[in-house]
């Protein structure tokens, strides 16, 4: 679809999308709340088809830090708090969770691909005690642009750019560019392409 049919599209979605990012952002900057968002993002993530898409992107312009109109996120994705970024040509699959990350320009990410908010989300508490009671760590994980997250693939840590991660790998350390993960925990693997190889 042309950018300035689509342009087009999601400004008109704002219409009907302003009962949702209204309370999410009024919520989030003056009571620091995001429930009104968490409950808008999942409703609005079960509206099927272009339209569905044209509304998901109306809403994340609207709440998140950072997001670009040509955002396409699949049926039953969603974004699960709004300090999460996004680039330009960014495009998700059905059933994917992001949470604060940074998404850089044409990253592409798969179904079922979950990205979590930095490995230790319910912080560091001791052993034994019940983890409900740790204050939440949130860090931002990067995705370079260019990057390809695969179907199922489990984000913990930075991602470069131009980087895939193949299908149902775990990514917990930080990956450098032009790299591919394969494995649980994922290693990574350098591909020289011809004219690389050709030269060396």
């Amino acid at each position: 679809m042309r950018y300035e049919v689509k342009v087009v599209a999601v400004s008109l979605a704002h219409f009907v999308t302003w009962p949702f990012w209204i309370p999410s952002v009024l919520a989030y900057r003056l009571l620091g709340s995001e429930r009104a968002f968490d409950v808008s993002a999942k409703l609005l993530s079960l509206w099927p088809g272009r339209i569905g898409q044209f509304l998901r992107a109306s809403f994340y312009m609207k709440t998140l830090k950072v997001c670009h109109y040509d955002l396409a996120v699949g049926f039953g994705s969603f974004f699960s708090h709004p300090e999460a970024e996004v680039g330009k040509g960014v495009g998700i699959g059905s059933f994917t969770i992001i949470g604060t990350a940074r998404l850089g320009d044409g990253v592409m990410v798969a179904s079922r691909v979950s990205v979590l908010s930095g490995k230790y989300q319910h912080g560091g508490g001791r052993r034994g005690r019940d983890f409900r009671a740790n204050n939440l760590h949130l860090e931002p994980v990067r995705i370079g642009d260019g990057s390809w997250l695969g179907e199922g693939s489990l984000i913990m840590a930075d991602v470069g750019s131009q980087c895939i991660v193949s299908a149902g790998s775990v990514v917990t350390k930080a990956m450098p560019s032009g790299a591919t993960a394969i494995g649980n925990p994922a290693r990574f693997l350098r591909y020289a392409d011809k004219a690389e190889a050709a030269a060396g």
